[in-house]
């Protein structure tokens, strides 16, 4: 048996159950701008110079991007006020930061790749598909057992464009209008192995597919399959990857809690029909497309109004905020819906003062550390 695929088959690749089960992590992805509020290949640095009191800060794919990582936290609410401890780290450190899924200005090849090794291969096997930076907002949720995991790994993809068009943050690219509520989405799409994953039997399924495809692609291992949701037991998680990165912390603790939320009923249910995998990627593509303008795909695979179906999703969710301690967090949800997603405020922010205009909000209301 080839070494990739029987490194997942090793207990180190299996660790559900080492952490309290449906415990969160919210990861976000940023930009680090400069004064002019254009892209700043200091990332690296940037996060070298953080010293947080609680969770980590790094550097990604390309320079001009940072990540933050909460703690295991107990409920969505404490994950992102985390978050906001680490935005002000950076804010304090000297950093000047937007939160948005792509730089509406950047150019196409204009941003650098770091030069660490991991990097340096994708930039190597990836080539002219990396454009331009994209950040996104990943949620991942403590797995009891291999069963359940994939379970709710199922079960969470029928959610993904509900959640895409919810956190769609990223209408301009390359200085113009994209005509989509989420660039980044479609961007990431252009990747190899950034789709929609397919459904699995059970955790031998998962350990099949994931090894042919390491095989297939001469991977090392399976963190280099981005799929908008995908199980990752090395973690012992299931990781929701679908959201754009968010601009306004109140925002990225709804998305964070409805994701939670949304992964528990789906661990509890028993297994019934949801859209095909091929049907979910059109539905997908509509949301990141039309945003909540979009109509979608429900779990009964019927055609549901976007806000329509969140709505829906946010009553049923309610019953088990409780248990999830993210009842606040939960009900703002419904604030999106009715104000608008973020490409919504980022448009109309471009209406009313132009690309500097726009620029200009996206750097206050990422500083912008209230209450959530």
């Amino acid at each position: 048996m080839d070494a990739t695929v029987e490194k997942l088959r090793g207990p180190q690749w299996d660790t559900f159950g080492r952490v309290a089960p449906f415990t969160i992590g919210v990861e976000e992805e940023l930009l680090v701008v400069d004064a002019d509020r254009q892209l700043l290949p200091r990332g690296p640095e940037v996060a070298r110079a953080a010293d947080p009191p609680e969770g980590e800060i790094v550097g990604e794919l390309f320079r001009a991007m940072v990540e933050s990582n909460s703690e295991i936290s107990e409920s969505a609410g404490e994950a992102v006020a985390a978050l906001a401890k680490l935005r002000a780290e950076l804010l304090t450190s000297g950093s000047r930061l937007v939160g948005t899924g792509i730089h509406p200005t950047a150019l196409s090849g204009e941003a650098s790749v770091q030069q660490l090794p991991r990097y340096v291969d994708i930039e190597s096997d990836l080539r002219g598909v990396l454009r331009t930076p994209i950040c996104g907002q990943h949620v991942h949720v403590g797995m009891p057992d291999r069963e359940t995991a994939v379970r709710a790994y199922n079960g969470i993809r029928a959610h993904v464009p509900v959640l895409n068009a919810l956190a769609a943050n990223s209408p301009f690219w390359f200085g113009e209008d994209s005509g989509l509520a989420s660039a980044r989405t479609i961007i990431f799409r252009s990747y190899p192995r950034a789709a929609m994953g397919p459904a699995f039997d059970d955790f031998a399924h998962f350990q099949r597919v994931m090894g042919e495809i390491c095989l297939a692609g001469g991977l090392d291992d399976y963190t280099q399959i981005w799929w908008d949701v995908r199980l990752h037991p090395q973690l012992g998680t299931v990781e929701i990857r679908a959201a754009d990165a968010q601009f306004d912390l109140r925002r990225a603790a709804a998305l964070a809690a409805f994701t939670h939320c949304l992964v528990k009923l789906e661990a509890d249910r028993a297994q019934e029909r949801i859209p095909t995998r091929e049907a979910l990627a059109e539905s997908c593509f509509q949301a990141s497309r039309h945003g909540l303008d979009a109509t979608l795909l429900d779990r009964e695979v019927q055609p549901v109004p976007a806000r329509e179906l969140a709505l829906r999703l946010v009553e049923e969710a309610s019953a088990i905020a409780g248990q999830l301690r993210c009842e606040h967090e939960l009900a703002q949800v419904e604030r999106i819906v009715r104000s608008g997603n973020g490409a919504d405020l980022q448009r109309r922010a471009h209406e009313i003062g132009g690309m500097s205009g726009l620029l200009e909000m996206l750097e206050e209301q990422t500083s912008r550390l209230s209450p959530l």
